[in-house]
Order: structure tokens, then sequence, then C-alpha cells
């Protein structure tokens, strides 16, 4: 109990501090003394407001092989219930670009629509800018502030006559001049009798008259940002009447009353901070594909707060607006599959987002929104074939929004679920990543030769989806092509990536979803044949699905070359895996000293760059400088198979390093990253002069606790248990799953 009451004056006390320095609620002056501090932080529009969100949180340069990108790190804070965006980095771009647009303009005239295959983070994206929006609300930078009226039940303490007395809600001039202490705004609940709420979350400043308003703010922004007060400009928002008709109504009544007194009028005025949230729907909604209306209006009667308005407020036919237009004032709207919708049932959003306003039964009423709207590409497609289409067209802001295409941030999209499931089995190694490798080369599209240079057509049609996946992430390509040919090949990265933009059949518009994707992890860890979540479970539920077409879409796209023929693609990662460990088992056999390749590699590279510099190498046991050893340069050279010229080979490794270096200006130069092909030459090489001993130790491992071990001697099954252990220490495979693996390496070595 004593916890309790501990706990219970905690969340009192933090409850109190919190609302305190949140100063939600104040009465008209003390919101005009914050303006005044900054006054333009209070007037900003929607379009304002979100794209200071994505300054507030800030951004990052992203430099790869292909050409630097800027990611605005709000979308890093992720949704409400998801992980953070991956990639998109291009989309994001597209949507602050625009949001600058409705900026540098003073009003959003346009819906951002973003197109795109299903499952691409169309929805997800809008819900990274409204979880923002959310977090941002909440700091002092992102404060803003709606309005609304109070009358007070204290009648005793209220004149009753004009003039000198008045009607419930009015009382004599304060005698003190003190608006501060005269208002309504923090008066106690209990004594409220009537409190009235703005439906519109209309800023408070447009209770201001709209030439005093003008003036008034143009002084403020002279005197804080130090200008004439001719070269100030103020958006053209702010000069609107901006008020609803309801609250335009209830001014006008309080003014007359009060015969023109403003300072009796804004009394009744309690500024309240309200913080975007889509769950609860403030300054933030959705208009799902089978709502069809976004806004309307129903008369207040038997409302609590109507019956005990003032008398003079009683002629007033009360009408409260609702739907998701309402909801979404002073913060964004999104129309999720836009496109599902008959055409006439969204036609009135030519006007609504163009005017920013919508008509309501008894008036029309202006928004301050940032429209957005998803659809996928077959939709629009349809779109984009009626009559219609080009009314729209001018008013849409079509921004794509294909799947990623580089493996290794696909494999981060199901980082999540592979925690959560590694809670009940354990997970091999390089499942996940071969499985995004699979999505990803269904997505790929045929280069077309004919868009580069004829000296490059050749080497360009040579690309086949694996090649491209490894180039797209700045992969050695070795050894499906020579050094020379992949310099050529990442020259034209940035144009590969690029070959496709902006047509309709563009490059990661096709292909498996990230949905379908995770339907296969799970699918595959519940697959009763395997115990742990292996590759090969992986491989069981990718051929079950490719002979499944009638179901998926990119099963049934005519291949072209090596592309399109997600079947074979299910060889390529069998391929790739079984390379993959057949390296990491023979490492994990101790065969060789842990990095001699590595100090080999190197060795190598260091005599290559000074005998190409005509230089020295410091000896460290002599203490002298001696020329690169030609014998240690041969032996390596025939590990490698070089063939040609041997100084020209050289010389590209040369450049190879002084690539890296200019790349990565201040990252000392990794070897066996920059050479990562020759490391793995090397390793090969070495790897097949002990042939004969690995392949014993593989069959040892299998006959580990069966009624073969005793077939084997001491020293093979010794080494067999040594190089479960070090697959598990120095590669993370568990026993079983590491069984799993070498079943299949053999398997498949014997089918090859």
């Amino acid at each position: 109990m004593h916890h309790t009451e501990d706990l219970l004056k905690q969340i009192t006390d933090r409850t109190k501090e919190q609302f305190h320095d949140r100063q939600t609620i104040l009465n008209f002056s003390q919101f005009l003394e914050r303006v005044g501090k900054d006054p333009m932080r209070h007037m900003r529009n929607a379009a304002t407001y979100i794209r200071d969100a994505f300054e507030y949180y800030g951004k990052k340069s992203l430099t790869n092989q292909d050409y630097s990108q800027i990611r605005w790190q709000l979308f890093d804070l992720g949704t409400e219930r998801n992980t953070p965006i991956i990639g998109c980095e291009d989309v994001q771009h597209e949507i602050f670009r625009v949001l600058n647009t409705f900026v540098r303009q003073g009003y959003s005239n346009k819906l951002i629509v973003l197109h795109g295959p299903n499952g691409s983070a169309k929805t997800s994206t809008i819900e990274c800018i409204a979880n923002a929006l959310r977090l941002y609300s909440e700091t002092e930078e992102g404060a803003v502030y709606r309005f609304n009226w109070i009358f007070p039940t204290d009648k005793s303490a209220l004149p009753q006559g004009q003039g000198e007395v008045g009607p419930i809600g009015f009382s004599k001039r304060p005698q003190n001049g003190d608006l501060n202490m005269q208002s309504y705004a923090h008066i106690d609940e209990s004594k409220i009798a009537s409190k009235i709420h703005s439906e519109f979350k209309e800023n408070p400043l447009f209770l201001i008259p709209r030439a005093l308003r003008a003036s008034w703010l143009k002084s403020l922004i002279k005197e804080h940002q130090n200008i004439p007060e001719e070269e100030v400009t103020l958006p053209p928002h702010i000069l609107l009447s901006g008020l609803s008709k309801r609250n335009q109504e209830i001014k006008e009544q309080l003014n007359a009353a009060y015969n023109g007194d403003f300072a009796r009028l804004l009394r009744h005025v309690q500024v309240e901070r309200f913080f975007f949230s889509k769950q609860y729907r403030v300054g933030i909604s959705t208009v799902e594909p089978q709502m069809s209306i976004d806004a309307a209006e129903k008369q207040l009667t038997m409302d609590r707060n109507m019956a005990n308005i003032p008398s003079v407020l009683q002629n007033i036919r009360f009408h409260e607006a609702v739907g998701p237009l309402v909801e979404a004032n002073r913060g964004l709207l999104e129309f999720s599959d836009l496109l599902k919708r008959p055409i006439e049932a969204f036609k009135y959003l030519l006007s609504t987002v163009e005017k920013s306003a919508i008509n309501l039964p008894t008036s029309t009423a202006n928004l301050d929104i940032v429209f957005f709207a998803t659809t996928n590409e077959k939709h629009l497609d349809a779109f984009k074939t009626l009559p219609d289409f080009a009314s729209f067209r001018s008013r849409f802001e079509l921004i794509t929004a294909p799947y990623l295409l580089k493996p290794s941030e696909e494999a981060k999209i199901y980082q999540n679920d592979l925690e959560i499931l590694a809670n009940s089995v354990p997970i091999a190694p390089h499942t996940l990543e071969l499985l995004s490798l699979w999505s990803v080369m269904t997505r790929y599209k045929q280069p077309d030769p004919e868009a580069y240079p004829s000296k490059h057509r050749s080497l360009i049609a040579r690309l086949d989806p694996y090649s491209k996946s490894l180039l797209y992430e700045g992969k050695s390509l070795a050894p499906r092509f020579k050094p020379n040919e992949e310099t050529a090949l990442k020259e034209l990265r940035t144009d590969l990536i690029k070959e496709s933009h902006g047509t309709v059949v563009y490059e990661g518009r096709f292909g498996a979803s990230p949905r379908e994707i995770r339907s296969i992890l799970y699918k595959a860890v519940q697959n009763p044949r395997h115990k742990t979540l292996t590759p090969m479970a992986i491989f069981e539920e990718l051929e079950s699905l490719v002979k499944d077409r009638s179901v998926y879409e990119f099963l049934q796209l005519e291949p072209r070359g090596k592309y399109h023929q997600p079947a074979e693609y299910i060889k390529t990662i069998k391929e790739v895996f079984a390379r993959e460990f057949e390296r990491e088992a023979t490492l994990a056999m101790s065969l060789v000293e842990e990095g001699e390749y590595e100090n080999l590699l190197m060795r190598y590279v260091n005599h290559v760059v000074a005998y190409v510099k005509k230089e020295k190498i410091y000896n460290k046991i002599t203490g002298a400088y001696d020329s690169p050893s030609n014998e240690l340069m041969q032996q390596v050279e025939d590990i490698l198979k070089i063939t040609g010229s041997v100084d020209r080979h050289r010389e590209g490794l040369l450049a190879k390093v002084a690539a890296y270096r200019l790349e990565n200006p201040d990252k000392a130069v990794e070897i066996t990253e920059v050479f990562h092909s020759l490391l793995t030459s090397i390793q090969d090489y070495y790897h097949k002069e002990r042939k004969k001993v690995v392949d014993q130790t593989f069959r040892a491992m299998l006959a580990l606790d069966t009624d073969h071990e005793s077939t084997f001697l001491d020293e093979d099954l010794s080494r067999a248990r040594a190089t479960f252990a070090n697959l598990e220490s120095r590669f993370r495979y568990d026993r079983h799953s590491a069984r799993e693996c070498l079943k299949f390496l053999l398997s498949y070595k014997d089918e090859s």
C-alpha cells in the first residue's frame, strides 16, 4: 500500500510539473507574450509546421558509391507501432521539396500522391511524418495553440443588465485594467457553465481584427528580425479572416454585447495548447477507401454547453463541423488508397485542395491542411486512361515510392521480426541475407545496353541480377568480371540506378513485396521439417511460392534474358550459400593460424604498391629498407592466376587503393575490404590444397554422436568437434543448424 501511494504521488507530481512546464492553458494575454518572443513560430501554417518538424529532427548526408543523398532523421523515429523507414531517401527528398514549395508560395494547393507497388512503405512514410508531428508538438519549439470560449457559472458576481450590468458571463469593465486577473481562462472547471471548443483548432491570432493583426505582427517581426518594417512579408494565410462561422458569430455577438470593448471579450478566451495525435485524430486523420463523407455539420441542441450559454448568444444556430477534414485541420490528412474510390467520390478534391476550403451546409470553411494520398500502380495506370486525369494531374504532386533494391537495406526491414523469432528458435547466419537477396533480384529490370556508350554495351548485356545486386551494394564483381570491367561498371553504377527513373516501368515497380517476404520468414519458422530457421527452410518456402504463379503478379512476368526468373534465383542463392558456408566451415577447422590469409594479402599489396611507386619497404627485422620482393609477388599472383600483363594488374591494385582513399579520406585503408575478392581467392587456393583433410573432417562432423563415429580416427573426431565449436563461436551457428547446413553443402556439391 505504501508503495502504491508513493507511485500515485510521483505520477501526480510529474503530471503537474509537465502541465505547468508545457503551459497547456493560457489566457489571451499570456499567449500574446509568447507570440512576442517568437512571432514566426506562432504564425506557421500546416506546411510550414511540417517542414519545421523535418528540420527540427535534422538530416544526415549519406555518401555512398553512387551519389550523395540526404536522409531526414524524422524517418528514423519510425511510426507509433512500426520500425523506422528503411531507405526511401529519394521519396523523403521529394516530400520535403514539395513542402518547401508550399511554404514559399504560402499555401498548400496540391495533393501529394505517393504511388508505387504494394508494400513499398507509402503509408508507413506518412505515418512516420504523423508520428514526428506528435513528438514535435510536445517540444517547446513545436508548441501549437487553439482556443475555447469560457462562460462562468457565478451569476452573483456578475451584473444583470445593460452597460453596467449584463447577461450571464458578462461583467463590468475591470477597474484595475488587469486583464490577466479578470480572465476566465484559468477558473476551476466546476465554475464553468459553458465551454465551447473550436473544432477547427484555429490559431488564436485570428481573434485579433485583421488590420490590427497585420500591423502588430509586422512590428513584432521588425523588432525580432531587426529589419525595416517595409521588408516584412507576412504569410498569406495569416491575413485571412481565419475563424470558422461559429467562432466568428460568437466573436461578433460578444463584441456587440460589450460595446466594442475587445479586452472584455478576450476574458472569455481560453488559449489551449494541443498535441498532434493520429490515434485521437488531432491534426492528423485518414480517409479510408470505404469512407465517402469527409466533412459534415450537425446542429447542437441538447448539448449541456449550449443550454448554459449566455442569452446574448442564444439566437445563434450553433452547428458543429465533423469529419476527417475537420480533424486534420492545421495538420495532415491522408487519403488511403485514393484511387480505389469511384472518381465521383473524390472530385471535390479538385476544389478542396486547390482552394484550401470546404463547402458545408451553412458555410464555407477555410482549411489549413497538407493533403497526402497513396495509391498502387495498377490503379494509377487505370486512372491515367480516364479523360478526367488531365484535370487531376495539375493538382497532384506524384512521388514514386519503389521497392528497395539493395539486399542490405531490404534485410533491415525484417530485423525486428528476426529478433522476435530468435526468442523461440535458433536462427542460422545468412538466412535473412539470402532471403533479401532473392527478393531484390525479383525486382531488377534488365538494363538496356543501347542506353550506354558503345564500348560498354557488351559489358552491360552480361550484367545478370546477382551481379547487379553486388554492384548496387558496392561489392566486388570478381570472378564474373575482370578488374578493368568491374571498374567500368562501377563508373556506370549511378547511370544504371537511374536508368528507368521517371518511366512507367521503373526498376522496383515489380517483384516480391516485403509483405510476401515477411510471410515466407514466418512460414519457414513453422516448417515442421526444420527445428531451426536455416537457409534450407527458406529455400523450401521459396520453391513452394514460385509454383503458384496465379497468385503473385511478379511470377507472371515474361523472362527478359536472365531477369524475371524467380525460380532461377533460388538456385543462385543456394550457390551463394554453399560457397559461403564452405568457406566458413573450412576456416573453422583452423588449418591455418587466425589472420594468416589477411597477413599474406596485406604483405602482397604493400609490396605491389612499393613496386609500382618505385619505393622500398622498411624491414622490421633488419631495420633496413629493402626492394619489393618479386618472389612474394609472383607467388601470390600464381595463386590468383593472374593472366596478361602483371604490371597492368599491379597498377590496377594501386589505383584501387587510391580510389578508396579518395572515397574515404578520414578512414584508414582496409586492405581486406578493398581486396575482398583477392582474399577469397587466396583462401580458396589453400582450402583446395587441404581438400582431403577438409572432406574427411566434414564426414567426421556428420558421424559425431552416431553409430558411424567409431569408424573415424580420434584425430578426425577431435577436429570435427573443434570445427563445430568454432562455427558456433566465430560464425554463430548452433550445433543443429551447423549440421543441417553441412548436409546441404555436401548434397549440393554432389549434385553439382
